[in-house]
């Protein structure tokens, strides 16, 4: 706990458990009636006797009682995404929406649900000297990017900037601010003073501010910031990422946003009506475009300041899909209209404070949107309705449903159907006269089933080793042939226009290869995965049915299903040919000569592509390849230590077991040093 920054007395606090958010996120209790009967279950088969069974079934249970989904939302500056965000969790005024912030900063609001534990507390995480030392050094992305260039005024103009922004740092934090890299500060209790303290400045970041003395006194240092917000209305938990934009000077606000993407199955973009998705904002649509169509929302807010909303919205619905048509963007996108300001006047109960204007525009999207025949609802279960909240909300339940809620379910209905499979045999085996001995050895048993183990290990690692050459192969193939077709158009260029017109090319073509090449590493690694998973699963069934005798010829044990592929938003990094402006043209009108514009350019391409390149493999690939790794050692450890303990002398419940059940099992010790057999070689 950190002693010197102490949560006020500030009056707003979150709504208490609220009609209106139930309504929002009702589309989460068909799945949650599902996982609370499996872990029903699986309860059942905690109280086992035999350790082995009980450890795996407390792991499947923890599965659920961590599941927490996670929504990552982007969007355009002013776009009203914070109040959104607010009102999606129920606490209008949690999050500061009435100033300028410091949006590097990463908030993860964490809604517990009924019968969670943890809520109210808050973790504030600096970032590391590593990283800030990084961005003075180097100028972040736009220095690297500039300095590659030979965009000396540029990188000139960005060690300025960064110069000013350490020199505020140091005044408001003093010598402690080296101290305070790499550290957090934690909270039992949190309120929106505490908050802005390391979200907010308040005002421009280069400009004095007026604002309170503590707003912002962290701010600058800040990565990310995680809140537990108590929401009982929901039947799971559920994480909202609050992300910064990518407009920043140093596009370290990029940086972080592909961070929060690739750790998130769902992103909503937030675009404001006033100025809804444009050609302007391809920084934005290049992120999306590397996710998934069918994780994809786009949630048009602020529709209370256009004047005729019923009007206006199928226009701006028209000019979003034309945009992403244009552009490369998720073409089946669902797109959303509302009001995050309406949203929370119907959380607070204060819809007669709304403007003439926004009370007009109110008016008039009702009238476009409600049927003769909708029920009649109280005051603010009709704003509610109109906001778009509602909608938004059973949006993202549908797709956490369909996805991450899916896995899940798979995963824990295999792991319980094979729990009940061993459990059988372990009772049987427990019932033999002689017990275990009447069977083969436990060490032949244990030696075949370590036998079928390393072999699919091997084999898994191997495979995979091919196939990440392969990748890499792929990878250095596109950008070649990016970078040939691109010299090849810049001399063109140069025989046609001479070097006095400045030449730009579309990256596009680069993403489109980079993409392929992942999507084809991602179809053979499942293959893989798949193979090295069904085969286990049926060799030990095998063994299950020859070293225990096993009559049943149904008796199959069920492999886990696949981890997902992380989405490769990586490829939406803004590199140099994105770029515009005075630096470009300085960069092409400093060469002169075929030659020379020929080489610079291919260097800096050639440069700019790489780090790309090894984010794709090592964020994309390697963790994929990690990820399945785990999940197939993880079957094979769970495994063994069931057929484990049924070669062994059982245990025999003691008095005062029952007591002992929520302990960890003293079986983790042996699993854990297990772990280590199945290590890579």
């Amino acid at each position: 706990m950190y002693e010197d920054a102490t949560p006020t007395s500030r009056t707003s606090r979150p709504v208490n458990e609220n009609r209106l958010i139930a309504t929002a996120f009702d589309g989460l209790e068909p799945l949650a009636e599902r996982l609370a009967e499996v872990d029903a279950t699986l309860a059942r088969h905690a109280k086992s006797p035999d350790r082995a069974i009980l450890a795996e079934a407390r792991r499947l249970r923890r599965m659920i009682r961590e599941f927490e989904p996670s929504v990552t939302m982007i969007g355009q500056v002013k776009a009203g995404k914070t109040t959104l965000i607010n009102a999606m969790c129920g606490w209008p005024d949690l999050l500061p929406a009435d100033v300028n912030p410091w949006t590097s900063v990463v908030t993860s609001l964490h809604l517990v649900p009924r019968h969670g534990r943890g809520a109210g507390r808050a973790s504030f995480q600096f970032f590391s000297e590593d990283g800030w030392n990084h961005l003075l050094k180097r100028g972040g992305r736009v220095g690297e990017l500039a300095s590659r260039a030979g965009a000396d005024e540029e990188v000139a103009k960005v060690r300025r900037q960064l110069e000013e922004m350490r020199e505020k740092s140091r005044a408001r934090l003093g010598r402690r601010f080296e101290m305070l890299l790499g550290q957090s500060h934690d909270y039992d209790s949190f309120d929106e003073e505490l908050i802005e303290r390391y979200v907010c400045l308040g005002d421009d970041f280069w400009d004095d501010g007026d604002g309170p003395q503590n707003q912002g006194r962290f701010a600058d240092i800040t990565k990310s910031a995680d809140l537990w917000v108590a929401r009982p209305e929901l039947p799971v938990g559920l994480c909202i990422r609050d992300t910064p934009g990518v407009n920043d000077t140093f596009m370290v606000r990029e940086q972080i946003t592909i961070r929060a993407l690739r750790g998130s199955r769902i992103c909503v973009l937030v675009l404001s009506a006033q100025q809804a998705l444009t050609s302007v904002d391809l920084a934005l649509i290049r992120l999306i475009s590397n996710v998934k169509s069918r994780d994809v929302i786009i949630f048009v807010n602020r529709i209370d300041e256009l004047a005729d909303p019923g009007r206006e919205v199928p226009e701006i619905h028209a000019s979003i899909v034309e945009t992403l048509k244009k552009h490369d963007g998720p073409a089946d996108a669902e797109i959303l209209f509302g009001s995050g300001l309406w949203a929370g006047s119907a959380l607070a109960g204060s819809f007669e404070t709304l403007a003439p204007d926004s009370a007009q525009a109110l008016l008039n999207w009702a009238e476009a949107c409600m049927e003769d025949d909708t029920p009649r609802e109280s005051t603010e279960e009709m704003i509610w309705h109109l906001s778009g909240v509602p909608a938004l909300g059973q949006a993202i339940a549908e797709r956490v449903t369909k996805e991450e809620g899916a896995v899940l379910e798979a995963r824990l209905e295999r792991g319980a159907r094979n729990l009940q499979q061993s459990q059988t045999v372990a009772r049987a085996v427990r019932d033999l006269p002689q017990g275990a001995a009447a069977l083969a050895s436990a060490e032949t048993i244990l030696s075949q089933y370590d036998a079928i183990a390393t072999e699919a290990l091997h084999a898994f690692d191997a495979r995979f080793a091919a196939l990440q050459q392969n990748f890499q192969e792929r990878v250095e193939s596109a950008r070649q042939r990016f970078l040939s077709r691109a010299t090849t158009a810049l001399i063109k260029h140069l025989d046609i226009y001479g070097e006095n017109e400045v030449w730009t090319y579309d990256p596009t073509g680069l993403r489109l290869l980079l993409r392929s090449s992942y999507a084809v590493f991602v179809k053979s690694a499942h293959k893989i995965g798949d193979e090295a998973l069904t085969t286990s699963a049926a060799r030990i069934s095998d063994l299950y049915r020859m070293g225990f005798e096993v009559q049943d010829q149904d008796f199959a044990l069920q492999p886990p299903p696949l981890p997902e592929a992380a989405p490769p938003v990586v490829l939406g990094q803004t590199i140099a040919l994105d770029m515009s402006g005075g630096w470009w043209s300085r960069f092409w009108r400093r060469y002169r000569g075929y030659d020379a514009y020929v080489d610079s350019f291919s260097k800096l391409i050639f440069e700019e592509t790489k780090p790309i390149a090894d984010a794709l493999k090592a964020d994309n690939a390697d963790a994929l390849e990690q990820a399945m790794r785990e999940t197939l050692c993880g079957f094979l450890e769970g495994q063994r230590a069931i057929i484990a303990e049924m070669v062994q002398t059982p245990h025999a419940p003691q008095p005062g077991d029952e007591a002992a059940q929520d302990q960890e099992p003293k079986t983790d010790r042996p699993r854990r040093a297990r772990r280590l057999r199945f290590a890579r070689s």
